[in-house]
């Protein structure tokens, strides 16, 4: 246009040339307007990738403030954040040359640019922040700016959505400056970027506290877990072990290997009572008010570092303590054990109280039976009491062992006799065993192999029964007794008999001398074959015997031919069994034959004592008939 005018051009190209100007100049500027909208939109998306790519909250504030400063080519940026349950907010994080706007630096609520922020939710400037007087003034907050010597301050709301705002993001200028409103809605867009970025960050940072606390407690569950699997282990082991019997020390034994110490039960005074392992020492007094802490409290209580008191019964002073040398170095995991090893003791010392006080019942009740006589119906009534039933036989044993093993022998037929409803005493030296059943012999067989087995000695048993009264118990145990001092006097130690196994040995032993019953038992089938058939094997069998058991000279005695008796001894092996002639039953029959006799020749001569002192009328015609 200079060059248009210095040429002397026409006032019409002077005007078109000015209205060309005017659109170079239009064009131009909106063409530097769509580069700054470009580069503005650029540093959004850069500043979106930086605050998703944040993984901690702290690193997102930062780069919030950082990000704002340079967005607006300012001095300062800061971000404050409003604290859950409080009005105020607090600087979080700061960017720029600011020393006085530090991070935990407080703003109050109700006053400063900050305060029509929050309440417009919307943005706010000022070219000069001391000077402007269209908002609140707060006295720290201007001593604040002054010091730091800012002028132009824009606020705008942290916020998501229509909610309320978390917070705001502050640039401010040390030079008196007009925002754009294009700056102003700059800076909003990235507030906005960054309060969903922060929301996010919090809700991961939740999320990630709550793993956190999930994977402590599940780290607590799993611990628990295994004290309680531990707790039950060892409480199963102890419980076996009370049933079984085993006593305290197996119990001390188990529950030190299982805390790794010493274990001991103790008295109210401090004295071990019954102990396993290595304790260490504790002054007397310092133990009793331990124990008396523990019993009032009915809790584990320490002694010493590592060294635990516990009741047995809680609330008995009296009643004994489990003491337990775990260690210094063990936790708070060893007070459920500590506890179920007490139980299991207190349990122990129960059961064997009560066994206590029901064997010497037993016992006593027993001494009855086998001793002095007493009123049957007294005898009915107190085995009622020890759930004592006659309703199906028993059989008295008496046993005895080596020199040296009386004392075991005691222990194991006191858990022996109970095991199979029976009871058991101790008389004159021997073991007395009342059992359920109704045949001595595998009565005592099953007795004396359990009982051997358990002593580590052989065992020695003499049987009789069955008995199905209380009144033939006290004859029963008197000659069980006598065939165990039969089995002594003819070296049978270890073995087992009745008087039925002794033959006529035990003939002789029974109390009342059984010698029908012992016939019937040994050549009864013979004598009740004569009897029905009208035969002669009881004759044929005698003098077999007698004639040293040749079937020739047996026949020659008789007058009958050598193979009627072969056929007469076939018939009598059928009856009695093949080991019949075996020397032990041989001797048995000789003796049962002899007593047959007898008994056959006194009962003969009481028939004709009978019928001389009261002879029956006879008819003439049999007397006439009788010869001379």
């Amino acid at each position: 246009m200079a060059r248009a005018e210095r040429e002397g051009a026409s006032e019409e190209r002077m005007r078109r040339l000015e209205r060309f100007n005017r659109l170079a100049l239009t064009a131009q500027s909106m063409i530097e307007y769509r580069r700054d909208r470009e580069a503005e939109l650029a540093a959004l998306v850069d500043a979106a990738h930086e605050f998703v790519g944040a993984q901690h909250y702290q690193d997102l504030l930062d780069s919030v403030a950082r990000r704002a400063r340079l967005l607006l080519k300012l001095d300062v940026a800061y971000v404050s954040l409003q604290r859950e349950g409080e009005l105020d907010t607090e600087v979080q994080s700061a960017d720029g040359n600011a020393f006085s706007v530090s991070v935990g630096f407080r703003l109050p609520a109700g006053g400063g640019l900050g305060g029509m922020v929050r309440a417009c939710r919307a943005p706010f400037w000022t070219p000069d922040y001391l000077a402007d007087t269209s908002f609140t003034h707060v006295e720290s907050i201007d001593d604040v700016v002054r010091s730091e010597g800012l002028r132009a301050v824009l606020g705008v709301p942290l916020r998501v959505g229509d909610e309320a705002g978390v917070g705001v993001l502050y640039v401010a200028e040390r030079q008196v400056r007009h925002l754009t409103p294009n700056e102003v809605t700059l800076l909003c867009s990235l507030a906005d970027l960054a309060a969903a970025a922060i929301e996010r960050i919090l809700l991961v940072e939740e999320l990630r506290n709550d793993i956190g606390r999930m994977r402590d407690d599940a780290a607590e569950a799993r611990a628990a877990l295994a004290v309680t699997r531990r707790s039950a282990d060892l409480q199963s082991c102890l419980i076996a072990l009370v049933l079984e019997r085993r006593g305290v020390d197996a119990l001390l034994a188990v529950a030190g290997e299982a805390l790794g110490g010493g274990t001991a039960i103790c008295s109210s005074l401090g004295r071990p009572l019954a102990e396993y392992g290595q304790l260490r020492p504790v002054p007397p007094l310092e133990l009793r008010a331990a124990c008396c802490r523990a019993a009032e409290t009915g809790r584990p209580t320490l002694v010493h570092p590592g060294l635990w008191t516990v009741p047995l019964y809680p609330g008995e002073y009296n009643s004994g303590f489990l003491l337990a040398d775990v260690g210094p170095e063990a936790d708070h995991t060893v007070v459920p054990l500590l506890l179920v090893v007490a139980r299991a003791l207190a349990l122990h010392l129960r059961i064997q109280h009560n066994d206590s006080t029901q064997a010497q019942g037993h016992q006593e009740f027993f001494d009855d039976l086998v001793g002095a006589p007493r009123s049957p119906a007294l005898h009915k009534e107190r085995a009622l009491m020890f759930s004592l039933s006659f309703r199906r036989p028993h059989v008295v044993l008496v046993a005895s062992g080596p020199h040296g093993a009386s004392a075991r022998l005691e222990t194991c037929a006191a858990d022996y006799a109970p095991e199979l409803g029976g009871l058991c005493s101790v008389r004159e030296g021997a073991v007395v065993l009342l059992l359920p059943g109704d045949d001595p012999v595998v009565v005592a067989q099953a007795a004396c192999r359990e009982l051997t087995t358990r002593v580590g000695q052989p065992i020695t048993v003499g049987a009789a029964g069955p008995a199905s009264t209380v009144d033939g118990i006290a004859d029963a145990y008197r000659e069980a007794a006598q065939c165990l001092a039969t089995l002594r006097a003819l070296g049978g130690g270890g073995a087992t008999a009745c008087a039925a196994d002794l033959g006529f040995l035990g003939m002789l032993l029974a109390e009342e001398n059984d010698v029908p019953g012992y016939i019937r038992s040994t050549i009864g089938p013979v004598v009740d074959y004569d009897t029905h058939r009208f035969t002669d094997l009881i004759p044929t069998l005698r003098v077999y015997l007698e004639s040293g058991r040749s079937p020739t000279r047996a026949a020659e005695t008789l007058c009958v031919h050598p193979n009627t008796v072969s056929r007469r001894l076939e018939r009598i092996g059928q009856l009695l069994g093949e080991d019949w002639q075996s020397p032990e039953r041989v001797l048995d029959i000789q003796l049962a034959l002899r007593l047959y006799q007898v008994r056959s020749a006194l009962s003969s001569r009481s028939a004709s004592a009978a019928l001389s002192s009261h002879p029956p009328p006879v008819p003439r015609a049999a007397l006439g008939s009788l010869p001379e």
